[in-house]
């Protein structure tokens, strides 16, 4: 077997052929540079041709030197690879490239995933090298998930990642590289494992239309409809940039659908409140002869009865509560099953009438009256507890007695 191999490439194969083949490739360099050494002389001596008796020991061993002008630029010779080694070495050194040219294939597909290097970073993207013939590049909206528009925040050089092959429109030989999607799909993963658990999650307002609110989470666009904000479109303007906890409605990776709500992540915190003796705030919404209704922001609004207003009599309900008023009142009673949470704020009165007077010192004591409450109800429990237990072993003993 014989090819024609430049003086470059013969330096290459004597390094990989062992000690003894680089010896003999260093032994041809010298000669060659002593040769380019006699100035303006031609390769040939009195019509003989200098390579032959110059390279013998060469030709024994590589080949024949053949229509040589003696410029080192323009060297070429024929090698006999057969000659510096066995047939059985030559298959295994020809097994061994093929399985390197196997393993670091440059068919490259769309959807591939590859680990790039960051060459270079401008506005209109970045160079990645990832192992091809020529560099990747990332376009600037193929860059992250987050929305921004300066590349070179969010990608440096010499940073390595991966990314994966995106379809070109170009054609050409260089590809195009995206980490936009391996982002995503990172993004996706932590947010359903949240919508699995039912998580109550932060989310930020970006927007704000006619329809709802656009949020983001996890670097995620997500949509909260406008009857689940918890609040009108003029106040969710005021809050855009602020963050808001929030349930998920729905979670769809492959329609990237992704809507939340902000009313139901209330309802959840405000549920954990709703204990008997408990101080919750509200708004009124309603106000009718027997009561007020006020919302929690739960399913359902909460009643707070005309007899639970305050100590004093009352005849008409708007003389002290009008719709749209704030409100702290305690929690008299709560079932989940129907629906119904009562209300009272005479039990926060510190003097009868204080809720007639003075709402705002009834409110700003709440908490307060409301503890002191919690202690009388707790002492009244253990006495009754007590109780109980002094009765229980008279009526032990009396069975006996009755028995016989």
């Amino acid at each position: 077997m014989t090819t024609t191999m430049s003086a470059k490439g013969l330096r290459g194969l004597s390094k990989s052929l062992g000690a003894k083949s680089l010896a003999r490739g260093n032994h041809l360099r010298r000669r060659c540079v002593h040769l380019q050494a006699q100035g303006s002389k031609k390769a040939t001596t009195s019509g003989q041709q200098v390579g032959a008796p110059m390279f013998e020991e060469v030709d024994k061993a590589f080949g024949a030197v053949k229509d040589w002008n003696g410029d080192l630029s323009e060297f070429r010779m024929e090698t006999e690879l057969t000659k510096l080694v066995s047939a059985e070495d030559m298959a295994a050194k020809r097994k061994e490239f093929e399985g390197l040219l196997e393993q670091y294939s440059y068919r490259f597909q769309p959807g591939d995933r590859v680990v790039g290097l960051v060459l270079s970073v401008g506005k209109r993207g970045a160079m990645v090298e990832i192992g091809a013939k020529l560099p990747a590049f990332c376009p600037a909206y193929e860059v992250s998930v987050k929305n921004s528009t300066n590349v070179r925040a969010l990608l440096k050089p010499g940073v390595e990642r991966e990314f994966e092959v995106i379809p070109s429109r170009r054609g050409g030989e260089t590809l195009l590289v995206s980490a936009r999607i391996v982002e995503s799909e990172l993004a996706w993963k932590r947010v359903m494992q949240l919508y699995e658990k039912n998580t109550v999650v932060d989310v930020t307002i970006r927007q704000v239309s006619r329809g709802g609110a656009l949020v983001e989470i996890e670097n995620l666009q997500g949509f909260v409809p406008k009857s689940h904000l918890g609040m009108d479109l003029e106040k969710a303007r005021e809050n855009v940039g602020q963050t808001l906890v929030a349930k998920f409605l729905e979670a769809d990776a492959d329609t990237n659908r992704l809507v939340l709500s902000h009313r139901l992540a209330n309802v959840q915190s405000n549920v954990k409140d709703l204990e008997v003796g408990s101080v919750i705030k509200g708004k009124v919404v309603a106000v009718k002869d027997y009561g007020a209704f006020v919302d929690l922001g739960l399913e359902f609004n909460a009643l707070l009865h005309v007899s639970q207003i305050s100590y004093n009599r009352l005849f008409n309900v708007d003389q002290v509560l009008s719709v749209g008023d704030e409100i702290k009142a305690m929690v008299l009673s709560y079932d989940a099953n129907r629906g119904r949470v009562s209300l009272s704020t005479k039990k926060l009165e510190m003097e009868p009438g204080d809720m007639l007077r003075n709402p705002a010192k009834v409110f700003e004591n709440a908490e307060k009256m409301a503890s002191q409450f919690r202690e009388r109800v707790a002492a009244a429990e253990a006495v009754a507890r007590a109780s109980a237990a002094e009765s229980k072993p008279k009526k032990d003993a009396a069975e006996p007695a009755k028995a016989e």
